[in-house]
């Protein structure tokens, strides 16, 4: 069984490498950053423990979060919760379960919330144990971009 942290990291790998390590600082300093945050969704409930990864277009540092038990998220780019850079992101969304928790009869998915007394069920895993669609998880194929500006920013996610 795979390490959670050992996951996150190599999901933080693998979007730097997507992006082009792209983490260049203004001036040999910090850029500027912007709170970010939102909630994750997928099939009407809110996605817990999904890794929210805003994967620059231009010349920004990768800004992370992860979904807490309501789906929400707050990006970090050098400090807890500080935010993104200004700029165009694509924005990438992963959730890592263990094989045996992949099961599509589980009842309401694995941390998937129901938005109706009839349940949401989550899709089988892929095979590397991501939850949500492959699509979302590559920053290159992404239906995912926001736009980060000159304040506080909220961007919601729905996963299809």
């Amino acid at each position: 069984m795979l390490n959670h942290r050992f996951l996150f990291a190599l999901f933080t790998i693998v979007c730097l490498g997507q992006a082009g390590c792209s983490g260049g600082a203004e001036g040999g300093g910090r850029k500027t950053v912007y709170k970010v945050s939102g909630k994750v969704t997928m099939r009407g409930g809110p996605l817990i423990g999904a890794t929210v990864a805003f994967a620059p277009k231009e010349n920004q540092p990768v800004a992370i979060g992860k979904t807490d038990d309501a789906g929400m998220y707050t990006l970090t780019t050098y400090d807890p919760g500080d935010g993104a850079a200004k700029g165009d992101f694509a924005v990438t969304v992963m959730k890592i379960v263990a094989s045996s928790s992949a099961n599509a009869d589980a009842p309401h998915g694995v941390d998937v919330q129901p938005s109706s007394t009839h349940g949401a069920k989550a899709s089988k895993a892929s095979s590397d144990g991501n939850l949500v669609p492959p699509e979302y998880a590559d920053s290159s194929k992404t239906p995912l971009s926001f736009k980060v500006e000159e304040k506080d920013n909220t961007y919601n996610i729905e996963i299809k």
